[in-house]
Parts: C-alpha cells; structure tokens; sequence
C-alpha cells in the first residue's frame, strides 16, 4: 500500500515537473523512417522482455549503422550479452529516488545524446521508464496507452487488455513502421 502511494505521488511529482514543457507539435509522417537514433527502455517485467525481444532484434537491424541506445533493468544482465552493437544502460535500484524518479545523474547521462526516438516498451505503467522517455529531446516518445500516460508520450498505441504482449510488441512494431 505505501509503495503504491509513493507511485501515485512520483506521477503527480512528474506531472508538476513536465506541465511547463508541453510537447511541441509533432509530424509523425516521415518520424520513425528518418529516425536516426533511438532511446529503447526494456519492460521492467521479465515475461514481458522475453516477449519483446524480436522487436528489440528489429529496432536493432534498423538502427544499425547508427546510434541505438538500450535502458535495461540491471537485473536483467543476461539480456545486454545480445545487444552487441548498442549502447546498454543499466537501470539500478539506486539510480531511482524515494518516487521511483530516475535521479538526476541518470537523467543527465542520458540526455548527453540526442535521440529522435524513444520507445518504453512497458505496457503496464513503470514511472521510472515513462519518466526517461519524457524527458529525452527525441521528437517521437512512444509508449502504450495506460493511466496518465499523455504526461509522457507523444505517440501512445493503443491495444486490447487481453491481447498478448507479443502481439503488442509486434503491433507497435508494424505501426511505427507504417511512418
């Protein structure tokens, strides 16, 4: 019960910190085709990250050549050995404040690179990752449709509760490409 407190006052301490910067206006024609560089965050949920590891495989042959950059759970290790030609960051649980924030130096060695995506691949909300996402200049943040998620994402897909999370990942992957 108090974590979810905590959750609850981390959205609205987001919700505070982002409201002066409104996303600007977005032209999703050409966003995902001329994208150059990519922010990926990896579901925090670990049935989730098996499920979403040909998507990962796909954004890694599209960004290859280029800059490619992962967030991954520091938990999920096993996964970075994969990612070979990518930039693997490493989310720990000291990188996240009392509000499941990601602190200030985190943000910051993020924010060093620009990105013209980024991708929170967690269909239930994580605030940390929302959070990375909102806070990266990349002109197309996406994300799944979930409670308060417009805070955070400027493209949200939208899925059925009962579909699988493979379907999902393969969703997005096939609407993004259709910019």
């Amino acid at each position: 019960m108090f974590q979810n407190i905590r959750h609850h006052i981390g959205i609205k301490v987001a919700r505070l910190r982002f409201r002066k910067k409104a996303p600007p206006l977005t032209d999703f024609t050409h966003s995902f085709s001329n994208a150059r560089s990519a922010l990926v965050i990896v579901p925090e949920n670990s049935e989730h990250r098996l499920m979403a590891i040909p998507l990962l495989a796909s954004l890694q042959n599209k960004f290859r050549g280029n800059r490619l950059t992962i967030v991954i759970h520091d938990s999920f290790r096993d996964l970075s050995s994969s990612l070979a030609h990518c930039n693997v960051i490493a989310l720990r649980k000291e990188h996240l404040g009392f509000f499941f924030l990601p602190k200030r130096s985190l943000v910051n060695n993020i924010a060093r690179q620009e990105y013209d995506l980024a991708i929170d691949l967690n269909i239930p909300m994580v605030i940390s990752a929302a959070y990375l996402c909102r806070s990266t200049k990349a002109v197309l943040k996406v994300g799944f449709v979930k409670e308060e998620s417009d805070i955070f994402y400027n493209f949200q897909m939208n899925t059925s509760p009962q579909t699988n999370p493979r379907a999902q990942y393969d969703q997005l992957l096939h609407t993004m490409t259709m910019f």
